[in-house]
């Protein structure tokens, strides 16, 4: 039974990729002028989130209000005062062809997959109301298929009392703001769960915004029917009623520059290692590290900025010459390096062992390998 639900979860997402491609078709201005309601044609992260950040900056929300929505492909993204390193998996990220994004919104990391939906409330300051919106959607999703959903005290939505499906964040600019947050509808809960693992969180100080865990639910789970193109529609038809007009849902290039020029820039700087690691706050690493079958005992310490290493620190007990200057060699070669996998596999896995005796190359080897675990890097 759990493999034939499984299959019809994958069966109902082909489909909803099929659809979104059929509806795919050119920017207009059917809608009402002062409210609408625009879907992305796009399934990947850095794109979507350019064109929330390009509507952000350039339109003028005194003369509308815009519902945006979207899904991606599977992707982790971080609230805009977070550490990578310390909410997800990076390295499985990247075994498993996972992007990774840093949105420009604060709040805690979430993960995207086709079975995700995303909606982006931008409105004027003055129209600013995140509890509105989530009410929004929980009538919509209610009044069509009356499963139960409320939005709880530290405003997420929550399915039967019990589950989370949607993580909130917003941006409050001198003008403009936007409130977005996720919808899970058929999320791939096992890659949720490996993709959001940290392996970099013991021993670690950090003043970086730190998501809460909580348990989930997929929405169709409660009804089958529940898949991205209906959650579209009845949100959208929702977000006009509510504002009192008639209008039709527009599905959107959001890379097409002649619509939105300058989104591509907008894009290529969200993908950049400055943005999505830079950007980490200071934190600190602190571990120690014991072998039983070598005797002896490591202590790794490495003080972060803009995702480099600004200090590091590396004492072992076996305290010979040969290790000495090893681990002094190994401290000013790691100052300065980014937390990434190319650049620290240079420093760490380039040393030849072959010029050590036995005994120092088993030490060094040990050393190598700890300062690997104590980075969480993967390399």
């Amino acid at each position: 039974m759990v493999h034939l639900c499984r299959q019809l979860r994958l069966s109902r997402a082909f489909l909803s990729a099929e659809i979104c491609r059929f509806h795919k078709r050119s920017f207009s201005q059917k809608s009402s002028k002062r409210h609408q309601v625009y879907v992305s044609t796009s399934d990947d992260i850095y794109t979507n989130l350019a064109l929330e950040e390009w509507l952000y900056e350039k339109e003028d929300f005194n003369q509308k209000s815009i519902l945006l929505m979207w899904q991606n492909k599977p992707a982790v993204v971080i609230g805009r005062h977070q550490n990578p390193w310390l909410e997800c998996s990076v390295p499985k990220l990247r075994e498993h062809g996972i992007d990774l994004a840093r949105r420009i919104s604060g709040g805690g990391c979430v993960y995207h997959d086709l079975g995700n939906l995303n909606c982006s409330f931008l409105k004027t300051k003055k129209q600013y109301n995140r509890r509105q919106n989530l009410d929004l959607v929980v009538e919509a999703v209610t009044n069509r298929w009356g499963v139960d959903l409320q939005v709880n005290t530290r405003e997420d939505i929550v399915l039967d009392g019990l589950y989370k499906i949607s993580g909130t964040a917003s941006k409050l600019g001198k003008n403009n703001t936007f409130h977005h947050f996720t919808l899970l509808h058929d999320v791939n809960e096992e890659n949720l769960e490996m993709a959001l693992e940290s392996p970099m969180r013991i021993g670690v100080e950090s003043k970086a915004t730190d998501s809460k865990r909580s348990r989930i639910k997929n929405l169709s789970e409660c009804d089958i029917t529940i898949d991205f193109i209906s959650l579209v529609e009845v949100i959208g038809q929702q977000f006009y009623k509510e504002a009192g007009v008639q209008g039709e849902i527009t599905w959107i290039d959001p890379g097409d520059e002649t619509l939105f020029p300058g989104v591509t820039e907008i894009n290529k700087a969200s993908k950049d290692w400055e943005w999505v690691f830079g950007k980490t706050p200071k934190f600190s690493i602190k571990r120690t590290f014991t072998s039983g079958e070598l005797r002896t005992e490591l202590s790794v310490s490495c003080h972060f900025e803009k995702g480099r290493i600004k200090t590091a620190e590396i004492m072992c007990d076996y305290r010979t010459p040969c290790v000495e200057e090893f681990t002094d060699r190994l401290q000013r070669e790691l100052t300065g390096r980014r937390l990434h996998r190319e650049d620290l596999h240079q420093t760490l896995n380039d040393y030849d062992l072959s010029q050590f005796d036995q005994k120092h190359s088993a030490v060094i080897s040990w050393i190598i390998q700890s300062c690997v675990q104590a980075l969480g890097t993967g390399v």
